[in-house]
């Protein structure tokens, strides 16, 4: 009986068409063995990324990456959740050097503290102001926030994570005001309100950085709130001392 090895040479033998297919496909092979397959191999798929980038947008727009190389202007700073599904690049469709960005869980902006509490968010905050001079600020909640949902449903001192419920008592005015208004709704009904509200209570923290309420007097800075609704496919906008009622929706 043939082997399989023999059974190839034969067929190849007999047909220049199917011995270069053949070679293709052993070629093809090796490339994937070398380079990774980006459906599986989660490295080869950040680099099977960058490559699309670097031909579509990179090499297409050279002259706006050569300016980048000088420096960043942006006009916006956008402080937006981590979580996967609420990227604001992706969202508004930022060119690059457009939008100086904060992410973090439930998109929350502490209030000032002269000891320099939470400096992640407020060093990122101060240097967008103070050296990059964005023009606007904008605080984006989410639908489905899954911070929020902790916010709402925990009890203070009953989490069970290490930092969470720490970093997430910064909403804690805007838990109370939910209770307060829909405390007698569903958790869903909750997490609607607390969701905007929490946006609401970090642009009031915005302006208790003494250099940022500085600028929104002197008219040099807005800051905004904003809504991301992916279950509906819609967007809300709306300032400081606006109604979330009398918002702009998208």
């Amino acid at each position: 009986m043939a082997t399989i090895q023999q059974k190839v040479d034969a067929i190849c033998k007999s047909s220049p068409e199917a011995a270069r297919k053949l070679e293709e496909a052993i070629a093809a092979l090796e490339k994937t063995t070398l380079s990774g397959d980006a459906s599986t191999d989660p490295i080869a798929r950040l680099g099977k990324g960058f490559q699309t980038f670097k031909t579509n947008v990179y090499e297409k727009d050279s002259a706006l990456f050569d300016k980048l190389k000088t420096g960043q202007w942006p006009k916006y700073m956008v402080i937006a959740c981590s979580d996967s599904r609420v990227d604001p690049a992706t969202i508004f469709g930022f060119n690059a050097g457009e939008a100086f960005m904060v992410r973090n869980v439930a998109n929350m902006v502490p209030a000032w503290e002269p000891s320099g509490g939470y400096p992640s968010v407020a060093s990122a905050l101060e240097y967008a102001v103070k050296h990059l001079k964005v023009e606007h600020i904008v605080v984006i909640g989410h639908r489905l926030c899954g911070g929020i949902k902790a916010l709402v449903t925990t009890e203070e001192g009953q989490g069970s994570h290490d930092f969470v419920e720490n970093w997430l008592e910064i909403g804690k005015a805007a838990r109370a005001a939910t209770k307060a208004v829909v405390g007698s709704e569903d958790v869903d009904e909750q997490c609607k309100f607390c969701e905007k509200e929490s946006v609401n209570v970090s642009l009031t923290n915005l302006l208790s950085y003494p250099w940022v309420k500085e600028k929104v007097i002197g008219k040099k800075l807005s800051i905004h709130g904003g809504f991301y609704d992916f279950v509906e496919g819609s967007f809300q906008v709306w300032d400081l001392d606006v109604n979330v009622g009398h918002s702009r929706k998208f």
